[in-house]
């Protein structure tokens, strides 16, 4: 995969801060020369073939790079995956998403799993265990019947009989697993780890030209004719659907249990008070110990998801406020299953409910959606007043069956042809329409606040319908912004156009760089050529309220920096200045490709500026990382020392910083 020199750089010295300086020379061998085998990449690299071999079995573990054997020759050659090279600089985000969503047993799973790289699910949780019982026999908990000074601590995957929680007793050890598997179970039915395939070492691109290889196999006198095309590319069709079908066995056969239904998981946690770990269900445990030998490994694609989910929950409460947008994560949430990833690959390996749910869309309905609503919310909050009298329920439950068109850096908010208004005469709209005009005065489900005795539960709490009815109106109230956070798609259905709202956030944060390097005038002369495309110098000062002499001084700065493009147009052959036509343009493809260019340059300064910072401090991190020092850095350092080492960790605090904000530019603007 070709990418630039600084993403290249960037990949490099984030696969060095995780795992070493082997495999960071082996991936920055790749990157530069591209398809190698052993012998080319010890070449490159000044490295033994014996090397070479033990940088590439870790970087395979941790699915770095792609690798593809010849059938017919039987060499192997290797290919960088600089995407999830990328991905490491996102582990912090993640680790926070899951925390937040999961819980605290589920962040450290994810956070083994990306140290570990592919394993076996029995040896994670050997692992797991082993390690916990290393923290608890450092706190003096150790058992009497149980000697860790014997055990080997080389190898993290040999010791079965590891007790938990600091006990040698067999119950509080027997729970522990058990809760281990149940999340691990709950992640791999959310998708958030995937289950591992020998296709999924080989890249996307080789997987289907393998696939095509022995496809034609079928056809010995060549694929000619429409026909014999059409019968061809179904079979390849179906093959890579079989391939993406055996990927997702575990995770279907965890997603049929009834126990991690959303309407589940919410009464057991009305009946127990909480979840534990932000888990549901317990019969997905027992699945994965029937299959101890399967192996998984982190699915950064539906953590992207997860991520992108966030971005937008916290764009629409700056919009909606905080209730409002609560509501539109309980929609996320529920619309997050029927969501695979992001962006859609033409080499992607997808199942067919995988491509029927990114060409047709998801949507859930109102029901679904307060199934996954915290109950502690108060629907009432956020809701304005109306006269029933001045609602349109035409207008308020207006149905929309296509998604939106960009427009510039806006959406089309008029009625296109082909959507659809609910007709009077429609049996749930008149339900609908009534609940719509009975629900007002401070958000309570009747004029004025009071309500019928039968549509609340004894203690005066809202009934479930009550309550979703008024989440309704929330979700009806995302439907009508500007940036169009919902669409209300059927009878009681909802979707989210991801498209247009991630494009809508680039156009946010393309026109903050802008109007923060050039002015709002140069903003003003921006989105004036991304409405209305390419305009001569003389049509775009009177267009922008501006003096001519102001544009084109402001026009060549932005051209200079890479914002603006301009085309000339001689009217003869002559091509004098003074007969040529000058037009000037925004190319978004360009000017998002030298921003990201940028960004990477400026995330690898900031990693070698930190290099430089470790160097100057080497003597006092040495100091730091000792094993009798570590948590006890003030006690243990002497004064001046310890001043040195805060001053360290607050300039590495600043450099991580300004690389998470930067990697926020970069999911945005390619990877959302």
């Amino acid at each position: 995969m070709l990418v630039t020199k600084n993403a290249a750089e960037l990949c490099t010295l984030l696969v060095n801060e995780l795992y070493g300086q082997l495999p960071s020379r082996i991936i920055a061998a790749l990157l530069a020369r591209g398809r190698s085998n052993i012998r080319d990449i010890a070449l490159h690299t000044s490295l033994s073939p014996k090397q070479v071999r033990h940088g590439l079995a870790l970087v395979i573990q941790h699915n770095l790079i792609f690798y593809n054997t010849d059938p017919d020759s039987g060499a192997t050659t290797y290919d960088a995956n600089p995407q999830a090279s990328y991905y490491l600089a996102r582990v912090g985000k993640i680790l926070e998403i899951i925390d937040r969503k999961y819980g605290t047993v589920a962040k450290e799973l994810v956070n083994d799993l990306l140290m570990l790289g592919r394993v076996e699910i029995v040896d994670l949780v050997r692992y797991i265990k082993r390690n916990r019982g290393r923290k608890n026999t450092t706190n003096g908990h150790q058992g009497a019947d149980h000697d860790f000074e014997d055990q080997d601590h080389d190898d993290p995957f040999n010791d079965d009989s590891l007790y938990v929680n600091g006990n040698n007793g067999t119950e509080d050890g027997a729970n522990s697993t058990e809760d281990i598997y149940n999340t691990l179970a709950q992640l791999i039915a959310a998708g958030v780890i995937e289950t591992v395939s020998a296709s999924m070492f080989q890249s996307p691109q080789d997987l289907k030209a393998s696939i095509e290889q022995d496809c034609l196999k079928e056809f010995p006198n060549g694929i000619r004719g429409a026909k014999v095309t059409t019968e061809f590319d179904t079979m390849v069709r179906s093959r890579i659907k079989a391939i993406g079908a055996e990927r997702t066995t575990t995770k279907r056969k965890l997603q049929q249990s009834a126990l991690y239904e959303p309407s589940n998981i919410k009464r057991r946690k009305l009946a127990n008070g909480a979840m534990s770990n932000g888990f549901a269900g317990d019969s997905g445990g027992a699945i994965l110990q029937d299959e101890p030998n399967t192996v998984i490994r982190v699915n950064f694609d539906k953590c992207m998801v997860e991520l992108r989910n966030q971005k937008l929950i916290e764009h629409a409460e700056d919009f909606v406020g905080e209730t409002t947008s609560q509501v539109y994560s309980a929609l996320l949430a529920a619309l997050c299953r029927k969501v695979y990833r992001c962006q859609h690959d033409q080499h992607a390996i997808m199942t067919e409910e995988e491509e029927e749910s990114y060409y047709a869309g998801g949507r859930v309905t109102a029901e679904e959606v307060f199934d996954h609503l915290d109950p502690d919310i108060d629907l009432s909050n956020g809701i304005g007043t109306s006269a029933s009298d001045d609602i349109d329920p035409r207008l308020a439950e207006r149905i929309r069956k296509y998604p939106p068109q960009t427009q510039g850096s806006h959406l089309k908010g008029a009625l296109e042809e082909g959507d659809e208004v609910m007709g009077s005469d429609d049996e749930d709209y008149d339900r609908n329409g009534e609940n719509l005009k009975g629900a007002l005065t401070n958000g309570h489900g009747h004029q004025n606040g009071n309500k019928d005795d039968g549509d609340c539960f004894a203690d005066g709490q809202p009934s479930r319908a009550q309550k979703i009815q008024q989440m309704r109106q929330h979700l009806l109230l995302l439907g009508e912004t500007r940036q169009q956070f919902v669409r209300h798609c059927g009878q009681n259905e909802w979707t989210v156009d991801f498209g247009p709202l991630v494009q809508q956030l680039r156009y946010v944060e393309l026109d903050t760089m802008i109007e923060d390097s050039f002015g709002r005038h140069g903003l003003r002369l921006t989105r004036i050529l991304r409405e209305k495309g390419k305009l001569d110098d003389k049509t775009l000062p009177a267009m922008a309220l501006m003096r001519k002499p102001d544009v084109h001084v402001k026009m060549a700065e932005m051209e200079m920096a890479g914002f603006l493009e301009v085309q000339e147009v001689p009217r003869d052959n002559n091509r004098a200045a003074n007969r040529t036509m000058f037009f000037w343009f925004f190319d978004e493809p360009r000017t998002l490709k030298r921003v990201l260019d940028n960004a990477y340059k400026s995330m690898v300064r900031c990693l070698e500026r930190l290099d430089v910072e470790r160097y100057k401090k080497r003597s006092v991190l040495s100091l730091a990382e000792r094993k009798d020092v570590q948590g006890h850095e003030e006690e243990s350092l002497r004064d001046d020392v310890y001043q040195e080492y805060l001053e360290y960790l607050d300039i590495e605090k600043k450099l991580l910083s300004q690389v998470s904000r930067l990697d926020d530019l970069v999911a945005v603007f390619q990877d959302f």
